[in-house]
């Protein structure tokens, strides 16, 4: 630029596109928080990178995944483990949501692992044995704030179960700290009401938040 206006007549170098302002980019924060975001909030957080890969796309309903995928009612059981002389065997599972930036990119993974184990001859529940839930793959800026739902039980007439997840988690950017809260949920069904075996289990609800 400061050459080019050593020479009369010379034609300035044209300038990128204006930056948006802080008031600009709050704004944006704040409309997609409440709900009220336009796709004109979308286009300000993308002219910030390092701003637009801390914002979760409220376009995105995210995807769920589950591991094995939901077994049919004729499904064989697999995956399993035995204990012989109890007449005891488990078996696992593990579900997640994830959910994108406003660029399209992964910002977090919400993962829910369930074990539990039956009795082979009663096909009764008899414990679930683990429950676990964790975030993974998460961008800078997501945090984990606390369970809001983190519950499970084997029902009374133990031919059923349920492992029910919540999460609350936090989005902060620089400068403009944690601006909302998103809340993935996984809830997870097992034996009866989830199938005609005790092995059965699935995914009741489930929201990337």
């Amino acid at each position: 630029m400061a050459m080019a206006g050593m020479f009369a007549g010379a034609v300035p170098a044209s300038a990128g596109p204006a930056q948006p302002s802080e008031g600009e980019i709050r704004a944006a924060l704040e409309s997609v928080a409440d709900g009220s975001w336009t796709e004109s909030d979308i286009a300000v957080l993308k002219q910030v990178p390092e701003i637009g890969h801390s914002v979760p796309d409220p376009r995105d309903p995210g995807i769920l995944v589950t591991s094995p995928q939901q077994p049919g009612s004729s499904a064989k059981q697999s995956g399993s483990r035995s204990f012989g002389v109890l007449a005891l065997s488990c078996t696992s599972q593990w579900a997640y949501v994830e959910k994108n930036d406003v660029f399209g990119s992964r910002i977090y993974r919400f993962n829910v692992e369930t074990e539990w184990c039956y009795d082979t001859v009663t096909k009764k529940l008899s414990s679930i044995d683990r429950a676990d839930g964790y975030l993974s793959h998460t961008s800078w800026g997501i945090y984990f704030n606390t369970w809001e739902v983190d519950s499970k039980s084997v029902r009374g007439d133990r031919f059923s179960g349920y492992h029910n997840k919540k999460a609350a988690v936090d989005y902060c950017v620089a400068v403009y700290g944690c601006y909302t809260q998103t809340h993935p949920k996984i809830n997870i069904e097992l034996g009866s009401t989830a199938g005609a075996n005790p092995w059965s289990w699935k995914v009741s609800s489930s929201s990337a938040g």
